[in-house]
């Protein structure tokens, strides 16, 4: 049997986050590695065995660490290395795990809730949703970085110390991100004395300051943290710019083109009969403009065999009938 190491997510801080895997692993360990900021050492106590040796790796060098984990490989015991957050989001776990391989000690990964997930479900908002952001950049405090990478349709999670806020919303603006764009700060989220900001890029700053905050923090920024949501399923298009939907009609504040929507053709009124001269010879003609084009419509001829018979009117009788008198009336009685 070989010694081993799990490098276990202790989640954005509170114990009750850290996932039941992570758990188990720090009950069963004979050495736990921690720091402070990650874990609450007095919970870590009550939940590891009495025998367990708790060590606080930010106060060793590499040598410390490396003679540490050598010793763990000669008794062939297990240790658990605690990471911030999630492991996936620890830049040195390559390098740790090479190290734990050369020492032959055997390793294991166990995931964790990060920081920019907490926050985010803190502030009941999602870093991604249909028809809007559709990106999420992790980034250290690295301004120019930050300047390449912030732009419309994408969250950007920044770690920086609030006292940079400043150089943070200098980079925001040179990447082209509107004022009014929501950030969310989150500073020891998921902790008892949690602080949680929403501004706006414009009013960072000011926030900031006023909150009193100056050390490491977490800075969310982006369209998908706005509290207020545009009416679902709608998305802006590029042609769209400017225009104003409602459930009624479709309006603008904008202008249409014409191109888009053309006008359909005037319809001219006939004339009623009673205005037409029925007494001239020559055919009523409508004036027709000479820019106006001439539209020819064909009838489909009728068939010979399906033609209906024509009407035949009966001219009218023009002989006068004889008045009719009692005496003739009279005469007719006799003969019968």
């Amino acid at each position: 049997m070989r010694g081993a190491v799990s490098f276990v997510g202790a989640g954005p801080g509170a114990a009750d986050l850290i996932t039941l895997r992570g758990a188990a692993r720090i009950a069963e360990a004979d050495l736990v590695l921690y720091t402070p900021s990650a874990v609450d050492p007095l919970w870590l106590r009550e939940h590891t065995r009495a025998d367990a040796d708790l060590v606080d790796h930010a106060r060793l060098g590499a040598d410390e660490l490396a003679e540490l984990l050598r010793r763990l490989a000669s008794r062939h015991h297990r240790a658990v290395r605690l990471v911030a957050g999630d492991p996936a989001h620890c830049p040195d776990l390559r390098e740790q795990r090479e190290l734990c391989a050369r020492l032959g000690l055997d390793t294991e990964v166990v995931p964790g809730v990060s920081p920019v997930s907490a926050a985010a479900a803190a502030t009941g908002n999602a870093l991604v949703e249909t028809a809007g952001a559709d990106t999420v950049v992790l980034t250290e405090a690295d301004f120019e970085r930050v300047r390449e990478l912030a732009a419309d349709g994408r969250t950007v999670a920044v770690q920086a110390p609030a006292a940079r806020a400043a150089e943070l919303v200098e980079a925001l603006l040179a990447a082209g991100l509107d004022p009014e764009v929501p950030v969310v700060v989150a500073h020891k989220v998921s902790w008892a004395d949690e602080t949680l900001l929403r501004t706006t890029v414009g009013e960072l700053v000011a926030e900031v300051k006023r909150a009193n905050l100056w050390r490491h923090a977490l800075f969310l920024v982006g369209d998908a943290l706005r509290q207020a949501k545009p009416r679902a399923g709608y998305a802006p298009r590029e042609t769209e710019t400017g225009k104003r939907w409602t459930s009624r009609s479709w309006r603008s504040t904008g202008t249409w083109s014409r191109r888009s929507f053309p006008e359909p053709d005037p319809v001219v009124a006939e004339p009623e009969p009673d205005d037409v001269d029925l007494a001239a010879d020559a055919p009523v003609e409508r004036a027709v403009d000479a820019a106006e084009p001439v539209r020819v419509e064909s009838v489909p001829e009728v068939p010979v065999a399906s033609r209906p018979d024509p009407v035949v009117k009966r001219p009218a009788v023009t002989k006068k009938q004889p008045a009719r008198t009692a005496r003739s009336g009279a005469r007719r009685g006799a003969k019968k």
